[in-house]
């Protein structure tokens, strides 16, 4: 019931209209009603000869009553699929407004097949339900209580034995929906991971390619559908049963009608017209009592999707800015951190006590076995995640008390996979600063090396890219979120494997690139290739979720023991550094 009330508030801003939308189904159901009472006069005037001249009268009123009937109906439908629509888009960018304000932390424990089953069939169900099923109950309401009393106005006795089968009814559809609901919740979620698989399928398809995995994922997508298919027939078995079940009770309530009815009217308690109208006007109750299962499932429905959209808006980020966040201070750069302490499970760090101090302008890379946390300490510093423990200062400043944008505005970061939108080139490197000027679109193109390639496209700046950008080699993929990274001109760069996917030959062109970029800035470079160690001033090994060593090569190789496996393993050659520590 909870859901289904927050589910209704969002016709508030359209109650002027679903008010509009109610009266005239109101309208319209006093045209329906009107007609069955025609025909009865006809039958008991007209035919029997007392009023012979009231045929055209009557024939014209029907006419009347039918266009006045057709204006109405196309208002209510028109204004009904106004309503769904606008609750839909409401719906919808409430939904993706939240989900735009949800930390990192969020999208690592949910998966993005169950968002997007949220964010189209979910929302569907739901608008469906609010635009038309609430007015058809309502409709259905009204015309059961409107014809109703017409049947006791005309034959209380009739009227009363045609009407035993209502709590007949009520009871069924109680079942119903105690029985329907937990399996149509579990079925959305079925669904939900069927687009999930179907998600990771498209997104991943040259990974399942590459390793001719495509049986197999084709085998597991056909798992997740057919438990999906297998927990909708377990719905629609139910409905199967109890929809056709509240369409045959009512049938049980006319046979008892034109028994009895068909007794009094031989008997002459009924007038022939009076019968033949009864039974009308009880024709008009068929729609609505079957209709109640079909409702009642769609409510159930509804109520089982607004449950799983709920859960996305309900939920809380992890982080989020303060009210009295302050603006960036003043600075070169300086990043510090204090005792942090850090894990995405909290019970297993990542960080633990970490400490390290980056003057402004210094170039740090950083090096350690997989897992150590390298990467994870560079989110800290955008505040992509919070510490549990310690601090992450810039300029020295806490980040948990400066404001977003201009947080993240300042440490720009490069991956090793860049994400590109399937827009301009030109939008794709200002897409940190929308509206940004030519003038440093192209300043920062030709910083990040990127320049020349983009003006031998056919299109230049205005080349579309396409999906992710795979249009464009790794290279300039690279090259390209270098850019977008350098037209923010962020106080710090962070290159987490920036080179790793390219070859030596593409990595000597980013690594021109990249000297001209850290320039001035404070950089964090995290890379297994010598060639990218080697433009860093210093080298922090990681390990254990601690800094355990820091120096040049030299100094580390002759110091720690670990950073010698490390480079012995084949990280390094000495010679390869000699340039840079110089």
């Amino acid at each position: 019931m909870r859901t289904l009330i927050r589910l209704l508030a969002f016709l508030r801003p359209y109650r002027g209209r679903v008010i509009l939308t109610a009266l005239t189904a109101v309208g319209l159901m006093v045209c329906t009603v009107t007609l069955p009472y025609l025909t009865g006069r006809v039958i008991d005037d007209v035919l029997t000869g007392r009023q012979e001249d009231a045929l055209t009268p009557i024939v014209i009123a029907v006419v009347v009553v039918g266009v006045v009937r057709f204006g109405l109906a196309f208002v209510r439908r028109y204004m009904a699929g106004w309503v769904s629509l606008a609750v839909e888009f409401d719906l919808r960018e409430r939904m993706f407004g939240h989900l735009q304000r949800l930390s990192f932390a969020y999208f690592d424990r949910m998966p993005v097949g169950q968002l997007m089953s949220r964010a189209t069939s979910d929302l569907q169900t739901v608008r469906f339900f609010l635009g038309y099923g609430l007015i058809f109950l309502f409709m259905h309401a009204f015309t059961l209580v409107l014809v109703s009393a017409i049947l006791f106005w005309i034959n209380p006795l009739l009227a009363a034995l045609s009407l035993l089968i209502g709590p007949a009814m009520v009871a069924v559809a109680a079942r119903s929906s105690r029985r329907s609901h937990p399996v149509l919740v579990d079925a959305q979620q079925k669904v939900g991971e069927m687009t999930q698989t179907a998600e990771e399928s498209i997104v991943g398809v040259r990974v399942i390619k590459a390793f001719g995995q495509e049986d197999a994922q084709g085998e597991r997508f056909a798992e997740r559908s057919r438990a999906a298919f297998l927990r909708s027939m377990d719905a629609n078995r139910l409905q199967a049963f109890y929809q056709p079940l509240m369409g045959f009770l009512p049938v049980l309530g006319l046979a008892v009608v034109l028994l009895v009815g068909g007794v009094l009217t031989i008997e002459g308690s009924m007038s022939l017209g009076e019968f033949v109208e009864f039974y009308l006007y009880l024709t008009l109750l068929m729609w609505p009592f079957r209709s109640i299962g079909m409702l009642v499932g769609n409510a159930q429905r509804a109520v089982a999707s607004g449950q799983r959209i709920f859960e996305v808006l309900d939920a809380t980020p992890d982080l989020d800015e303060r009210p009295d966040a302050r603006p960036l201070p003043a600075g070169g750069g300086h990043v510090r951190l204090e005792g942090v302490r850090f894990g995405y499970d909290p019970d297993r760090p990542v960080l633990d006590g970490f400490d390290l101090d980056i003057p402004a302008g210094r170039t740090i890379a950083l090096i350690g076995a997989t897992g150590s946390g390298k990467s994870t300490l560079t989110q800290l510093i955008p505040r992509y995640y919070d510490p549990q423990g310690g601090r992450v200062l810039l300029d020295g400043a806490d980040v948990r008390d400066l404001r977003l944008d201009d947080l993240r505005r300042a440490v720009g970061m490069v991956s090793q996979e860049p994400f590109l939108f399937s827009a301009t080139i030109r939008d794709n490197i200002a897409y940190g600063v929308p509206g940004a000027a030519e003038d440093a679109v192209l300043a920062a193109a030709r910083l990040a090396q990127a320049d020349p390639f983009i003006r031998a496209l056919p299109e230049g700046y205005d080349t579309v890219v396409g999906e992710r950008g795979y249009t464009l080699s790794g290279g300039q993929r690279q090259r390209l979120a270098i850019a977008r990274a350098v037209v923010t001109d962020p106080r710090v760069l962070v290159l987490d494997e920036a080179t790793a996917s390219v070859d030596a030959s593409t990595e000597r062109e980013i690594s021109d690139a990249l000297r001209a970029v850290m320039a001035g800035r404070t950089t964090i470079i995290i890379a297994h290739r010598l060639s990218t160690i080697a433009l860093a001033d210093e080298i922090v090994l990681v390990d254990g979720g601690r800094p355990a060593a820091r120096g040049t090569h030299d100094e580390l190789y002759a110091m720690s023991a670990l950073y010698r496996e490390i480079h012995d393993q084949g990280l390094a050659r000495p010679t390869d550094l000699v340039g840079r520590e110089a």
